[in-house]
Formats: structure tokens, C-alpha cells, sequence
């Protein structure tokens, strides 16, 4: 029992189906645990590689911050600097604007790297930094608002028109001017006085000055000290009367009071300069922490990496080896139950295809290549009766496919007259005439070449159909037809745009050549006899091509001066001009209908 049921005779009991199933599905086992190990592996090293290249942007995106923010740092510095010397607009121009949009960018980055932080695969430890990115955030808003606020300060102050330095030089020019309006007769006590204001008012601006360039608060003190011991000299002036006393009083006390506006921007602008240090004190620790954490993500998924190879080498080792065994197995199995059989049906179907039709498989046992080996041999002596019969049936085919395809052509040919030409008078439709049309503007476009059409109208055509009815008003239009393709040049084309409307396109023609065209058509035409309508006339419209043109502008104008040779009386060709006025050429008068 134990010999009829040993592994070696249940092997042999199987038929090559279960065999070769057995074997590839030991070998998917295999491909599917590779696949496995390389798939965590992979993933391993790709979550590393999301995170290096996450951390590194991140510290790209921390160093750009700091790069702008000490950007920033600079042009204020420099702003607060050099405004007084080299003048508020320039320094607004040079400092500010660059400052606005470099804190602008350092909020755009502070604001993508929240949200890189909050949607990227980083530790937990880089996470919880969104809180130092939020204060960042905030900071570098404050930064903006703090400059702009000190911006408004500096503008008040140093503004060239409105600013308070600007102010306070208008009341000097104006005490100046006032008391140089103070007449004196000789040089007496009261001139002396007046002299001795003016003197006055000059330390005090002087004063002013020293103030603005060096921002020292004893300076403004001795500017009010002055006031009030000018306001002192004008009471007691005789010369001046009271009228210009209690102007200049008033003047002094305006200097005074900017001055007082300016100490008050002054002490603001040094407490915005304290909130600037703050916030870049605020800023510098956070931005150092979030390079230090940067790095460390980097390093650390670096170690990852390396370990998932180690792991993925192991594994590939691992699987590689078994897999040897497996293909082994697979190569014995395969060789001993089919490639043998395989190989004698190979040699079998080689003699057939040189033309050997008597060759055939041997034939034995009950298994799939048994009953394949059958079916070979029935399908070599059924492919040998079909070639004995395939030599007429193709000779037979071959001659009713050229058949049809002769026929297939002809009604193609046609369609493609139909396709192109106008039913009615046999020459080319609209369809055919914006074909070339387009293909001629094309042409003008790029080797500048002259092109122009002709646009015709039959005139007085609904009087032909009223008087003589439809049937001779399509005898005219085929008529009319007939005259412009006889008359017209071999590389000029003719065809009908709709009704009674009829054009005619020109390559290689300037707009003389074409009118000369047209004139030469009017004229046959007016010449010609249209049974039963008799003499018939038409109006022609000319445009040449100009640089800029498309189809439907250059048509356009040709229809403008179609429109004008209607107006002007019919019978007659009027051309449209370069400088989009019509030239109007005439021809004979010709026949003339009401």
C-alpha cells in the first residue's frame, strides 16, 4: 500500500497540467515574496527620500526666510540712515519698496512652509514647529506693519509736500518774507529791531537744521527757547504794528507747534525701531531651530535608508536562492513531462513549413501532448487538402477585389467632384473658392506675393426671374458662368459665392491687373446675349491683398466696393484702394437696367 501511494508514482500519475501547475505555482509563491520584499523595501526608501527631500526644502524654505528678513533688516537700517541725506523719495524709491516686497516674499514662504510641514511626512518633532512657524508667521506680518507703520511716521516728517520738515521750512520763508515786507526809513532803534528778529528767525532755522541731522532733543529745545524769545522781540518792537505783530506771533507758534509734532514722530519712530528688534529677536532663535531640526530629519531618514537596503539585500539573497532551487525543479519537470514531446512536434511543424505536407507526429499515451499531437496531425493533413485548393481561390479573390476597388475609385472621383462643384453652373462651389482662398492668402503671408478677387453680382437678377421666371434665370447664371471661365486666366479661378453672387481669385495679381481682369468680364458681359433674358450686366467689386489681411477683411472689402459700383449705378468695377478708400475705375457704361 505504502509503495502503490509514494510520492514518485502519485507524481507520475499526473498529467502535465497538474505538473507544470504545481511548479508555476511554486514559482508565483516565489514572485510574490520578492515582490513583497522589494515592495516594503521600496516604500521604506521612498518614505526616507519623501522626507530628505521634505526636510531639505524646508530648510531651503528656512534659509530663503532668513535671507529676506536680513534683506529687510538692511534696507532699514539704510533707510532710517540715509533719508535725511540723500532725500525721502529717493530713499522711499531705493529702500522701501524693495523691503515691502522682500518682507512680502518672506510671508509667502513663511506660509508655504506651514503648510509643507502640515501636509508632508515629517517627524513629530518638526511637526510640533508649526507652532515657532506660526509665531514666525505673525512676526514677519508684525515686521511688515511695524515698517509700514514707520513708513507713515517718515512720510509725516521728511515728506516732500505735506511732511513736517517741508512745513516747517514754508513758515520760515514765510517769517522771512514778512518781515522783509517791514519798511524801514534809515537805521534807527526800530530797523535794529526788526534786523535782530530776522537774525533770530535765521538761528532758529539753523537750530531746526542741526535737529534734523543729527535727531538730538536739546536741539528742538533751544528751536522753542527761540520762539518764545522772538515772540518776546516782536512785542516789543515799535516798528512792526499789531496787525504784523499777531501775524508773526501766529507763524512762530505754527513753527513751534511742528516741532512738537515732529519730537512726538521722532519718540514713535524710536519706539517702532525697539518693536523692529524685538521681532528679530523673536525670529532669529526660531528660524535656527527649525535648520537644526531640518538637518536631523535629513540624517535620520539617511539611516533609514541604508537600513532597508541592508534589508532588501538580505532579502534579495534570500529570494534569489530560492528562486535558484525553484527554477531547478521547474527546468526537471519541464523537460521530463513536455520539452522532449514539445521538441518532437517542433521538428514536425519545421517540415511543414518548408513544404513537406506529410509530415507527422508520432503519436502514444493519454496525456495533453498525446491528444496535442493528434490535433497537429489532423490540422496537417486538413492544411494539406486547403493548399491543394488555395492557389485558384486566391486568383478568384484577387480579381474581385481589383474589381472593386476600380469601382471603389470611380465613385470616389466623383464624390469629389460633387464635393467641389456648384450644381447648378458646373464651376467650382463656395466650399472649393475658401479652400483657395485660404490657401492663397497663406501663400501671400509668407513670400509677400500680390493676390487680389473679384467679387461679381448679376445686376437686376429678381427682374430676370419675375419677367422670365427661375428656369431662365439659372439659363443666365450657367451663361454667365460659361463667359467667366472662358475669359479668365489659367492660374485665375472662377466660382459661384452664393445666388447670383460670382468670384474670380487672382494669384500673382496686384489690384491693377485684377481691375483690368474685371473690366475686360464687364465688358464681354455687356456685350453677350442671355437667351431669353437678353442683355444682362453686372457690377464687379476688386480687392488686392494687403499685410494683416485674412480672408473674411480682404472679402470684406471687396464686398464694400461691389457695394459701391451698385450704388454708383451698376454696369461697372469699382476697386477698393491701400488706404481702405475706394478707387473707383469705370468701364463703359455698357448696358444700363432701371
Amino acid at each position: 500500500m505504502k509503495r502503490r501511494h509514494s510520492p514518485r508514482r502519485l507524481w507520475a500519475r499526473l498529467g502535465i497540467t497538474a505538473k507544470l501547475g504545481l511548479a508555476f505555482a511554486l514559482l508565483v509563491a516565489l514572485i510574490f515574496i520578492a515582490a513583497f520584499v522589494h515592495y516594503s523595501t521600496l516604500r521604506v526608501v521612498n518614505r526616507a527620500q519623501a522626507e530628505i527631500l521634505t526636510s531639505m526644502e524646508i530648510r531651503q524654505r528656512v534659509f530663503e526666510m532668513d535671507d529676506g528678513l536680513e534683506k529687510a533688516r538692511r534696507l532699514y537700517r539704510d533707510f532710517i540712515f540715509y533719508y535725511p541725506e540723500i532725500g525721502f523719495e529717493a530713499a522711499r524709491e531705493t529702500y522701501c519698496r524693495p523691503l515691502q516686497a522682500s518682507m512680502d516674499s518672506v510671508i509667502a514662504q513663511s506660509e508655504e512652509l506651514k503648510e509643507l510641514i502640515n501636509w508632508s511626512n515629517v517627524s513629530d518633532a518638526l511637526r510640533k514647529t508649526n507652532v515657532n512657524v506660526n509665531l514666525y508667521l505673525s512676526s514677519a506680518r508684525r515686521f511688515a506693519a511695524i515698517f509700514l507703520e514707520l513708513a507713515d511716521l517718515v512720510t509725516a516728517i521728511a515728506g516732500p509736500q505735506t511732511g513736517l520738515h517741508a512745513r516747517q521750512d514754508a513758515l520760515m520763508n514765510e517769517l522771512m518774507d514778512a518781515l522783509a515786507g517791514v519798511r524801514t526809513d534809515g537805521r534807527g532803534p526800530a530797523a535794529e529791531a526788526v534786523e535782530n528778529i530776522a537774525l533770530s528767525c535765521r538761528k532758529m532755522d539753523l537750530l531746526s537744521k542741526q535737529y534734523r541731522i543729527g535727531r538730538q532733543r536739546p536741539y528742538m529745545q533751544s528751536v522753542f527757547n527761540s520762539v518764545h524769545e522772538i515772540n518776546a522781540e516782536v512785542a516789543r518792537s515799535a516798528k512792526l504794528s499789531p496787525g504784523q505783530k499777531t501775524m508773526l506771533r501766529d507763524l512762530l507758534d505754527q513753527y513751534a507747534g511742528a516741532g512738537e509734532k515732529i519730537l512726538d514722530a521722532d519718540t514713535a519712530i524710536r519706539s517702532k525701531v525697539n518693536d523692529f528688534n524685538l521681532q528679530f529677536a523673536a525670529l532669529d532663535p526660531i528660524s535656527l531651530g527649525l535648520k537644526m531640526l531640518a538637518a536631523t530629519e535629513v540624517e535620520n531618514a539617511r539611516g533609514r535608508i541604508d537600513a532597508a537596503g541592508r534589508l532588501a539585500l538580505g532579502g534579495i539573497v534570500a529570494t534569489s536562492a530560492f528562486g535558484l532551487i525553484c527554477a531547478l525543479c521547474i527546468a526537471w519537470v519541464v523537460n521530463a513531462s513536455v520539452t522532449r514531446k514539445i521538441t518532437s512536434m517542433t521538428r514536425a511543424a519545421f517540415e511543414l513549413r518548408t513544404g513537406n505536407l506529410d509530415a507527422r507526429v508520432k503519436t502514444g499515451g493519454s496525456d495533453e501532448l498525446a491528444i496535442l499531437a493528434e490535433s497537429f496531425n489532423a490540422m496537417a493533413e486538413r492544411l494539406k487538402d486547403l493548399v491543394e485548393n488555395l492557389e485558384g481561390n486566391v486568383r478568384r479573390r484577387t480579381l474581385e477585389l481589383a474589381a472593386k476597388n476600380k469601382e471603389l475609385d470611380g465613385k470616389n472621383h466623383a464624390l469629389e467632384i460633387l464635393s467641389t462643384t456648384d450644381r447648378l453652373t458646373g464651376i467650382n462651389n463656395r466650399r472649393k473658392v475658401e479652400q483657395a482662398l485660404q490657401a492663397e492668402l497663406l501663400r501671400a503671408k509668407r513670400y509677400r506675393t500680390p493676390y487680389s478677387v473679384i467679387l461679381i453680382d448679376v445686376d437686376n437678377f429678381k427682374q430676370v426671374n419675375d419677367n422670365f421666371g427661375h428656369p431662365a434665370g439659372d439659363a443666365v447664371l450657367m451663361r454667365f458662368a460659361g463667359i467667366l471661365t472662358a475669359l479668365i486666366r489659367e492660374t485665375d479661378m472662377a466660382g459661384r459665392w452664393g445666388g447670383e453672387e460670382f468670384i474670380v481669385v487672382c494669384p500673382e495679381s496686384d489690384l491693377p491687373v485684377a481691375a483690368a481682369l474685371a473690366e475686360r468680364l464687364r465688358g464681354e458681359i455687356a456685350d453677350s446675349d442671355f437667351p431669353p433674358a437678353g442683355q444682362v450686366s453686372a457690377s464687379f467689386g476688386v480687392a488686392a491683398y494687403r499685410l494683416g489681411d485674412e480672408v473674411h477683411s480682404l472679402i470684406h472689402r471687396a464686398d464694400k466696393a461691389l457695394y459701391q459700383a451698385k450704388k454708383a449705378g451698376r454696369n461697372r468695377v469699382m476697386t477698393q484702394g491701400e488706404t481702405g478708400e475706394s478707387d473707383g475705375t469705370q468701364g463703359e457704361a455698357g448696358l444700363q437696367k432701371p
